[in-house]
């Protein structure tokens, strides 16, 4: 055979699929955490701390692989793991990440990573685009997520915001309201920017 079918492959197939070691010991050899049993433990204590070796060693076709493997867990994992897995995808989808890391929040992720830290990742990975657009929408309302549309097109650097009618109780002069800003309203934007119905205040608010 050739050269490189004498090179010893340490796991079997089964294991091999899981992308990831968890604990290696003598013969035991596990995809686990003391922590946790989903795949998703093991792989995210395996890429932090996020810092600038981080894409050498998780390239964006490893990532492409993990992705495969883990699946839904990215987004069900719980808050304080949140900011790595976004971290982790924005290797190879960094304007999704961007999008989704806006409704993280600094004192509910792991001490060794926060908000301002996942954002400058995200921004300088490959493929960002500056002028990616975070879509704030409750209102299930057809007629408003058509205007909202509209506005986002008009400006593709704004973000939109919608109004949603329990929260702003009909005061649109309300320090909330994107028209008592003078920015926001300088950026075609309606309903809550100071901050949004979720909670994040927009660029215009300053």
């Amino acid at each position: 055979g050739s050269a490189t079918s004498l090179v010893p492959v340490p796991f079997n197939p089964a294991f091999r699929e899981n992308y990831m070691v968890g604990n290696l010991g003598m013969s035991d050899v596990t995809c686990t955490t003391w922590f946790g049993t989903d795949n998703i433990y093991v792989h995210l204590i395996n890429f932090m701390p996020v810092t600038a070796i981080t894409a050498e060693l998780f390239d964006e076709n490893y990532v492409k692989g993990e992705q495969s493997v883990l699946s839904n867990q990215y987004k069900s994992v719980e808050s304080a793991w949140r900011g790595y897995s976004i971290c982790n995808e924005a290797i190879i989808h960094p304007n999704n990440a961007w999008i989704d890391a806006q409704t993280l929040i600094s004192n509910q992720l792991d001490p060794g990573l926060s908000k301002s830290q996942v954002l400058f990742w995200i921004s300088t990975r490959p493929g960002f685009s500056p002028g990616t657009t975070v879509e704030v929408s409750l209102d299930s309302n057809s007629d408003q997520q058509t205007n909202d549309d509209a506005q986002n097109t008009k400006k593709s650097n704004a973000v939109t915001a919608t109004t949603n009618p329990a929260t702003n109780n009909g005061n649109e002069h309300s320090l909330a309201s994107c028209s008592s800003h003078e920015k926001c309203v300088e950026e075609d934007l309606i309903g809550s920017c100071c901050p949004t119905n979720q909670g994040v205040f927009l660029r215009c608010c300053t």
